[in-house]
């Protein structure tokens, strides 16, 4: 099984190669609020316009900005923009743009164009522009700890949802936890730390399915990289998780390596996918995910 993936720098770069399909007069760029206002900014930045979110453009507050660069059109309020183009990261259903387009006033509907940078189809009618077709199963960086595909997946402790332990200090500090259940966390602590590892946890809101230790005389210090991997690599193959999230590069292409199941690294921000031994549904996916580039290849009039 492949999971498609786009990080902070490819929403960048898919954003600027096709510039072409945002550029034009725009007055104000209004992101739907959290995920899409990241691109919102982006776009505006670019644009040199003012940016706001949902809430701000149908309650027609002051719009906020910098000193630092002159805006293309000064406007100081929503409600004065002609033109309104209305970002958000993403549409799969179209159910999340049609819900805040309800919120905005009659009036204000004629001014917008919408735009969703990415699609989980190559061809709809319920968003205006559409900057890359992406297929399904699909994840982003900026949502990977919050999305359902923690619910089948295993992560790493130590790196990832944790700091690893340095110096000798036996403390566990935090870094990104997920705010969905996690399938499998697997630490390479010993089991005599069970107890530990599953109060902090619950202190820090982490609910879990399996929890998978060392159960032996080697304890992460005293394991190599390739000992630590392989420990990893069997508790995801002999789990149901269809993901490994892991905060080592060399760690996250062994494990993906020794399981044949897809692997995201943290710390590269890249999922390394098994080889190509797709099924029927992911062949068809990548059927229309090349037809959408080499459409989207052709010069531009």
């Amino acid at each position: 099984m492949q999971i498609f993936f786009k990080s902070y720098a490819d929403l960048n770069s898919d954003i600027k190669k096709n510039f072409d399909k945002i550029s034009g007069n725009w007055d104000l760029v209004v992101g739907i609020p959290r995920s899409g206002m990241i691109p919102a900014y982006i776009i505006s930045l670019a644009l040199n316009v003012n940016c706001t979110d949902i809430s701000s453009l149908v309650n027609n507050f002051p719009l906020k900005k910098g000193v630092t660069r002159g805006i293309k059109n000064n406007i100081s309020q929503p409600w004065d923009a002609n033109k309104i183009l209305l970002v958000d990261d993403s549409i799969l259903s179209g159910d999340s743009l049609r819900k805040e387009m309800k919120s905005i006033p009659n009036f204000l509907k004629k001014r917008i164009t919408t735009l969703a940078v990415y699609s989980n189809k190559p061809v709809r009618n319920d968003v205006n522009i559409v900057i890359e077709f992406i297929p399904l199963p699909r994840v982003f960086e900026w949502n990977i700890f919050h999305h359902k595909i923690i619910e089948e997946s295993c992560i790493s402790l130590e790196g990832v949802i944790s700091i690893n332990k340095s110096n000798g200090k036996d403390v566990i500090k935090s870094s990104y936890l997920p705010s969905q259940k996690v399938n499998t966390i697997v630490s390479c602590r010993h089991e005599l730390q069970r107890q530990k590892v599953v109060d902090w946890l619950k202190l820090n809101s982490v609910s879990f399915t399996n929890l998978i230790m060392v159960n032996n005389d080697v304890e992460l210090n005293n394991m190599d990289n390739f000992s630590i991997a392989k420990f990893k690599s069997e508790a995801f193959r002999n789990s149901s998780a269809r993901l490994y999230i892991e905060g080592d590069a060399e760690q996250a292409k062994m494990i993906n390596r020794n399981s044949n199941k897809p692997v995201y690294c943290q710390a590269s921000s890249k999922i390394y996918n098994p080889g190509i031994n797709f099924e029927y549904k992911e062949m068809k996916a990548m059927g229309k995910l090349v037809v959408w580039k080499m459409l989207n290849l052709r010069p531009r009039s």
